[in-house]
C-alpha cells in the first residue's frame, strides 16, 4: 500500500509540474539562466525570494526537472504557507464569483498538499484573521468575540461590516468565521487582535504548531531530502527583498549535516503592454553550517539575490521617469528614454551585472521602450502631449499596502522603483561568480 502511495504521489506530482509549466508558458514569456548553478550535493534548500504568488508555479517545474526525475517524483517538499492547510483557503485565491468562491471556501486542501509532499509552516507574526480565529476556538472554545478580540480589532470590523460593535462583541466566534464575514477576515494582522490576557496562549499555541513543522522538515533534510521555501516567509509588499524570518535559521541550526542553500531570484518586467516577460535566475550555492550567523545568512542570501536579478525595462524606464518628475519641465521624448535604457544596460552589463539581452540591443530597446510608455500612458503615469512628445505627471512613490500584501498592482511605479534602488544598493566584487 505504500509504494502504491508514493507512485500515486508521484505521478500526481509529474502531472502538477506539466500543468504548472504549461499554464506558465501559455500566459508568459520566461527565461531561466543560472541552472547551471544548481547543485548534486544534498540535501538542499531551494530559497525563492518571493515576489508573487505565481512565483512557484513560474519556478518548480524548470528547476526541479534540471534536478532529474527524484526531485519532481519525491526528494524535494515544499514549505507552504501555513493557512493553506486551513479550510476557506480556495476562497482567499479565487474571490469571483461569488457562488463558486463561496462553494470552495467549504473545501480544505490540508490532505491533497501533503500527498503532494507539500508541508505547513506558519508565520511567527503576520497570519490571516480568520487563521487566528479558528485556531482559538480549536484550542481554548467557542468564546464571545467581546471575551477574546481587541475593542480596536472589533471596531475596525464593525466599521468594515456595518454591523454594530455591540452585537459584534456578543457574537459567537464560530458566527465570525461564518461565509458572511470571510472576505473580511482575510487581511494579515498580529497577535494583537485579542485582548492582551489572551496573547501567551495564543503565542504559545503558534509555536507549538511551529516547533512541530519544524521537526518534521529537520527530519526530511537529515534524510538527505530537499526542502523549497520562501526565507522572507511572505510577499515582497514594496517590491524590496524583505529581511529573512527567524525560521530559516531555526531550521537549518537543527540539521546536523551541511545544508546547500541555493538562492532563486525572479524579476517580472511587467510595466509594459505587451506580453509579460519574467525573468528566473539560479545564483552560486551558500553552504551553510553552524559557524554561520542569522544576521550573516541574511546578508549572503539578500546579497546573492539582487545580484543574481536581471535589470529590465521596467526597471530601468522606472528609474527614468522618476529622475524626468525631478526637472523645471519634465517633459521628454521616446528618443530620450531608448537612449537612457541603452546607456544604462551597458553600463550595468560592463560591471558584470545581468540585463535582459534584449536591453542591449538598439531595435529591441525602442519596443520594450514603446510598449513601457503605452502601459504608462494607461496607467495615467505620463501625459502624450504630441504624437512623440510625453509629460510626466506628478509622482507620488508612498506606498499603502496592508500587511499580507503586495503593492505591485495599485502602485506600479513605486514598486517598480523600489525593486530598481534595491538591486542597485550592492555592488559584484572581483571573486563574485554570477
Amino acid at each position: 500500500m505504500q509504494r502504491l502511495t508514493l507512485f500515486l504521489s508521484a505521478c500526481s506530482r509529474f502531472a502538477l509540474a506539466g500543468i504548472f509549466w504549461l499554464v506558465a508558458r501559455l500566459f508568459y514569456d520566461i527565461e531561466f539562466h543560472g541552472l547551471e548553478h544548481l547543485p548534486s550535493r544534498r540535501p538542499i534548500y531551494f530559497a525563492m525570494a518571493h515576489k508573487r504568488d505565481l512565483d512557484p508555479i513560474v519556478e518548480l517545474p524548470t528547476v526541479l526537472a534540471r534536478q532529474g526525475w527524484r526531485a519532481l517524483a519525491h526528494d524535494v517538499i515544499f514549505a507552504l504557507r501555513g493557512d493553506a492547510f486551513a479550510p476557506g483557503f480556495l476562497a482567499r485565491l479565487v474571490t469571483q464569483p461569488d457562488w463558486f468562491a463561496r462553494f470552495l471556501w467549504m473545501l480544505s486542501l490540508g490532505d491533497i498538499l501533503r500527498f503532494l509532499g507539500i508541508r505547513p509552516l506558519e508565520k511567527l507574526n503576520l497570519r490571516p484573521d480568520e487563521i487566528w480565529l479558528r485556531d482559538f476556538v480549536s484550542a481554548e472554545g467557542d468564546l464571545t468575540a467581546g471575551e477574546v478580540l481587541s475593542s480596536t480589532f472589533l471596531q475596525h470590523l464593525s466599521q468594515a461590516s456595518g454591523e454594530d460593535v455591540e452585537i459584534l462583541q456578543a457574537s459567537r466566534l464560530s458566527h465570525l468565521l461564518s461565509w458572511r464575514y470571510h472576505a473580511l477576515l482575510q487581511h494579515s494582522h498580529s497577535i494583537d487582535i485579542f485582548q492582551s490576557r489572551w496573547h501567551r496562549r495564543m503565542k504559545n499555541i503558534l509555536l507549538s504548531q511551529l516547533k512541530k513543522q519544524l521537526v518534521e522538515l529537520t527530519n526530511w533534510l537529515e534524510h538527505h531530502g530537499s526542502v523549497w521555501g520562501a526565507p522572507e516567509g511572505q510577499l515582497s509588499p514594496s517590491g524590496k527583498i524583505s529581511p529573512l524570518s527567524a525560521i530559516l535559521p531555526r531550521l537549518l541550526r537543527s540539521v546536523s549535516t551541511p545544508v546547500t542553500i541555493v538562492p532563486i531570484a525572479i524579476v517580472y518586467d511587467f510595466m509594459t503592454s505587451r506580453r509579460m516577460r519574467i525573468f528566473v535566475d539560479v545564483a552560486p550555492s551558500i553552504v551553510y553550517n553552524s559557524q554561520l550567523s542569522a544576521k550573516d545568512l541574511n546578508y549572503d542570501l539578500r546579497r546573492a539575490w539582487l545580484l543574481s536579478a536581471r535589470f529590465t525595462c521596467t526597471q530601468l524606464a522606472s528609474g527614468f521617469l522618476v529622475e524626468t518628475s525631478k526637472v523645471a519641465v519634465p517633459i521628454f521624448t521616446l528618443s530620450d528614454l531608448v537612449l537612457k535604457l541603452e546607456e544604462e544596460a551597458k553600463r550595468l552589463h560592463t560591471r558584470g551585472r545581468h540585463v535582459d539581452p534584449r536591453l542591449l540591443t538598439h531595435k529591441s530597446v525602442r519596443k520594450l521602450a514603446e510598449s513601457f510608455l503605452t502601459y504608462a500612458v494607461q496607467r495615467h503615469l505620463v501625459f502624450r502631449l504630441a504624437p512623440d512628445l510625453y509629460k510626466v505627471r506628478p509622482l507620488n512613490l508612498s506606498m499603502d499596502v496592508p500587511p499580507g500584501s503586495t503593492g505591485y498592482q495599485q502602485y506600479p511605479l513605486a514598486y517598480a522603483w523600489n525593486e530598481l534602488q534595491d538591486m542597485l544598493s550592492v555592488e559584484p566584487h572581483a571573486q563574485d561568480s554570477y
